[in-house]
């Protein structure tokens, strides 16, 4: 294992990436083609990750919005910005985006996330070494294929994104000289944990993993659907209330609730099921996380919020006004 992370590692630091620069969204577009080729060999892939267990069917509907939201991205790897020209200096002033180094992405194999950090780490020019525990494996491996043989048509080595399937993280921070950040995406527990052990920058997502508010009974058959289909989800129900699950907790009020929320829950997606358009502001304002909605599932958006100026470096340059003649 510990050879397995120095060699993988060792690949990501050798790797040439100068002809991605001007390029990333053109790499872009390339694997948005390649996917949309190869949606037939993904779903019969995820089908079989499904029916061994170990996975669930792709949806071309998230990987569409994945694509459509990523595209609305205004910086790429190698871009420059000028920002202010001084001629009384003869000086230009501006910013160059530059990559961070190697990422390592940490989650529980979901091939959403997958997708979505490989296209966010071509963006920033980024090395990425993802580890899970296998989780939807067939479908990983084959999305990772597609990708990789299209950053080789770029002259870019398949190395730059690279897989290691094990729960043993310590391994990893013992071996991550050449890891410059960590992105560690779970539950609360699973994101502390990782925080605790990481000895480089960290930053955290609780992507699939939801909390829901139940106040009153009036919704209480599209509630059980909600539950039924949703594996990470965190249900309050407020006194009184008759809804059973693993996941249920009976609370007083919803200030209980919203400490609960706030203190044990996965800072990514939250819904709050009322009657009382009070309450409900009350919910949106006090809240704090990336998605809160109000008698809708808390599930509708399953967008990734990891920003995007997180994994690249905007470096200043200053650089001198060529003198005419």
């Amino acid at each position: 294992m510990q050879d397995n992370i120095e060699k993988m590692i060792a690949n990501m630091v050798e790797i040439k990436k100068e002809s991605l620069i001007g390029h990333t969204r053109e790499v872009f577009k390339a694997i948005k083609k390649a996917i949309r080729l190869n949606e037939d060999l993904l779903l019969k892939t995820s089908k079989l990750d499904e029916k061994r267990k170990n996975g669930k069917a792709i949806d071309f509907q998230i990987i569409e919005n994945i694509f459509d939201n990523l595209s609305k991205q205004k910086l790429a790897y190698g871009d420059v910005i000028t920002s202010e020209k001084m001629d009384s200096e003869n000086m230009i002033y501006g910013k160059e985006v530059m990559d961070i180094g190697n990422v390592a992405i940490i989650h529980n194999g979901d091939s959403y996330v997958l997708l979505e950090m490989i296209l966010r780490n071509i963006m920033a020019g980024n090395g990425m070494l993802f580890i899970n525990d296998g989780y939807m494996l067939g479908t990983n491996q084959l999305v990772l294929q597609i990708c990789q043989e299209v950053l080789e048509k770029f002259s870019v080595s398949k190395n730059m994104m690279q897989m290691l399937i094990t729960n043993q993280y310590d391994i990893l921070f013992s071996r991550c000289a050449n890891i410059s950040l960590v992105v560690a995406i779970g539950d609360r527990v699973f994101q502390n944990h990782i925080l605790q052990k990481s000895p480089v920058k960290t930053i955290t997502s609780g992507y699939e993993n939801f909390d829901l508010y139940v106040e009153d009974d009036s919704n209480l058959d599209f509630i059980k659907k909600i539950i039924d289909s949703t594996p990470n989800i965190q249900v309050y129900v407020k006194e009184g209330i008759e809804l059973d699950g693993e996941n249920v907790m009976t609370v007083m009020d919803m200030d209980e609730a919203i400490a609960e929320i706030q203190y044990n829950g996965s800072s990514y997606s939250a819904a709050i099921f009322t009657s009382s358009s009070e309450n409900a502001s009350k919910f949106l304002k006090e809240v704090k996380y990336p998605q809160v909605v109000v008698n809708t599932s808390p599930t509708v958006e399953r967008i990734l919020d990891i920003r995007q100026q997180d994994l690249m470096i905007k470096k200043t340059i200053i650089y001198p006004i060529p003198f005419k003649k």
